[in-house]
């Protein structure tokens, strides 16, 4: 069988990990394994997956074992169980034997819940491999017609975590739910100059978002309006933000043998 970093119909990306897989290992992975990232609006209330997120490859190991290495960081490799992990691997845990290639497109912090996105695609490794039925979760109907999801990673990177106070939505439009949810909140100075942009720029509402380190937020916008809003973000805020634009649709898990 040819090794899947050899399959020209896989998309590039997909072959990219397995194939520094077999650099690092010496051996051909047995899958490649791929979950989204998770966009957690209204303190995770509507959970909306983005095109941007995790992929693994790798192989099973026989002494129940779970050794990570990542494509970023080659040097820092995990070796579960264990009380040394770098930081990338934190909240991993080793339910199963496996050697694992790992490559995250987005940032710690940035919005999408990177570190969620690569314990759902470890998770589906873990458990093909073992031979378990997969799972697929879905996304969540979101229904928004001619309308974009704009995550800010504000590039802010802060040791406290922020403390999310309760909030139960009172309405069906998203993006005024996302405006009281905010008023709600305990904001940082950032976070609030990018949602009273957006505001002011036409946005239909706009929101913090809790993903420690980071201090992100996002709004709903019309489609047209994207590039005003983000110019109007821009502007208000010192550091130049990271941009990404969700166009809500049902992404799924991903799995190649």
């Amino acid at each position: 069988m040819m090794d899947i970093a050899d399959r020209p119909e896989i998309a590039p990306e997909l072959r990219l990990v397995p194939h520094a897989f077999r650099q690092t290992f010496g051996r051909p992975a047995q899958g490649v394994w791929y979950a989204p990232g998770v966009l957690n609006l209204l303190g995770g209330a509507v959970k909306v997956h983005a095109k941007w997120g995790a992929i693994v490859a790798g192989d099973r190991r026989d002494d129940g074992r779970l050794e990570l290495v990542s494509v970023n960081r080659p040097t820092e490799r995990a070796l579960l169980p264990s009380d040394d992990v770098p930081a990338w691997a934190a909240g991993l845990e080793a339910t199963g034997g496996a050697a694992l290639m790992c490559s995250v497109d987005l940032p710690q912090g940035s919005g999408l819940s990177a570190g969620e996105a690569l314990k759902a695609a470890v998770r589906l490794a873990l458990r093909d491999l073992a031979g378990e039925q997969l799972d697929e979760p879905a996304a969540d109907p979101v229904d928004l017609p001619g309308q974009r999801l704009l995550v800010v990673d504000t590039r802010i990177r802060r040791p406290e975590p922020q403390v999310e106070r309760p909030y139960v939505p009172h309405t069906d439009d998203l993006g005024a739910a996302l405006t009281a949810y905010h008023h709600v909140q305990s904001p940082d100075p950032e976070q609030n100059a990018v949602v009273y942009a957006a505001l002011a720029a036409g946005a239909r509402g706009a929101s913090m978002l809790i993903d420690s380190p980071g201090r992100p937020a996002v709004a709903l916008v019309d489609a047209d309006l994207v590039p005003a809003v983000k110019k109007a973000i821009t502007k208000a805020v010192d550091v130049p933000p990271r941009y990404l634009t969700i166009v809500p649709g049902p992404f799924r898990t991903a799995a190649l043998r």
